[in-house]
């Protein structure tokens, strides 16, 4: 099936302007939405800086299709229309492509594919996202961390990536640009580690803050340049605010993407209000644009704010910052909580003298800021 973006757009996303909002008329008499916490159980007035969610929301666009899709909710909705659209905006075949219910769902289905055996284990490094190498672990399989190191600014090292894996390697898992440092695998690094694998070795490229870099060229073009030992997987979550509708995608040679599709990545793995979105927000420029904007000027405050501060900061193209909090870390996220101010002590990632900040509204973030300022001159 090949669905042209233009004739898609105008038949549904496009067309929402003139259609009636879900939450309107006798509908609000029917639903009990002042009952229903949106605040994910955390205590009202929150200030929430510790999950790398985009606060800007997500473009006016994808709201008038996501609601349109919640209205039409109770159909399936079917991800082949999105791979026609993925596959017009990357210009790449469709059968390089699988949608899943957000990258999460790609991400997780590598262990389970590729280290069948008892044997077999993953590369990955130890400062860096990891519920999928943890996935790897509760199947019973090895995960060999490679260090970065803070005197490099975490900076990725290829020659000592390729020297972890061994004869029963057969996943190197990469975040680029890494959660929660920043660091920015380079597209020739990238295309030395797939040069530099054995054959029997896939390298996963998760790039859900890729979109925020502006610079350098897109790891995808080694797939259209027929690598077929690596798999990159985007999201909807991070520059398209979209965090909560779980849309999400995975590029890869057709082989590998038949192997994963076995386990998951269904044409029902998208929801309708997903669905929607994604039709709406793919190739919206102007919107991309004012992601990086927010992201850019919210990242030169924090740098200015903690500087003054003494606090030492390492930030790249992602929505967060990570800051040098020292000994006084957990304490000071714990003092912080108090006051309803979350963010996120590195420790989880092997860092515990340092603080992940997810940027947030202008006022978000100088409420953190002032927070901060009191409790560290105590």
């Amino acid at each position: 099936m090949n669905t042209s973006r233009r004739k898609f757009i105008r038949g549904s996303a496009a067309g929402v302007v003139g259609a009636p909002f879900l939450f309107s008329g006798t509908a609000d008499a029917l639903l009990p939405v002042d009952d229903i916490d949106w605040g994910m159980g955390f205590p009202e007035g929150s200030t929430l800086l510790n999950r790398n969610e985009n606060p800007i929301g997500p473009s006016a666009k994808a709201v008038r299709a996501a609601k349109l899709g919640v209205e039409r909710s109770f159909r399936y909705a079917d991800s082949i229309l999105i791979k026609s659209l993925l596959s017009d905006h990357h210009k790449i075949p469709e059968d390089r492509i699988i949608v899943g219910t957000g990258s999460g769902e790609i991400l997780n289905l590598a262990p389970l594919v590729y280290l069948p055996e008892q044997n077999h284990n993953m590369v990955a490094t130890l400062e860096s996202y990891r519920p999928i190498p943890g996935r790897a672990e509760r199947l019973g399989r090895q995960v060999k961390w490679v260090q970065l190191s803070a005197e490099d600014n975490f900076a990725y090292d290829v020659d000592r990536l390729l020297a972890a894996v061994d004869a029963d390697t057969r996943l190197l898992f990469m975040v680029t640009p890494n959660n929660p440092t920043g660091t920015v695998l380079s597209f020739d690094d990238a295309r030395r580690l797939a040069d530099g694998l054995p054959g029997q070795v896939i390298l996963i490229l998760d790039g859900a803050y890729r979109d925020f870099q502006e610079d350098g060229r897109d790891e995808i073009d080694l797939i259209k340049e027929g690598y077929e030992n690596i798999v990159i997987t985007r999201t909807f979550s991070k520059i398209y605010a979209m965090a909560g509708l779980r849309a999400g995608y995975g590029i890869a040679h057709p082989d590998i993407i038949s192997r994963l599709s076995r386990f998951g990545g269904s044409p029902t793995s998208t929801n309708m209000a997903g669905f929607g979105a994604m039709a709406a927000s793919l190739g919206d420029d102007e919107f991309v644009a004012e992601s990086r904007e927010f992201v850019r000027s919210s990242r030169k405050y924090y740098e200015r704010e903690l500087g003054a501060l003494g606090i030492k900061t390492i930030a790249g193209p992602p929505n967060f910052i990570l800051a040098g909090t020292g000994e006084n870390t957990q304490s000071i996220s714990d003092e912080l909580r108090a006051r309803k101010i979350f963010v996120r002590p590195a420790v989880e990632w092997g860092l515990p003298a340092y603080t992940r900040i997810s940027y947030g509204l202008p006022r978000e973030n100088a409420t953190f800021i002032a927070a901060l300022k009191e409790i560290i001159r105590a």
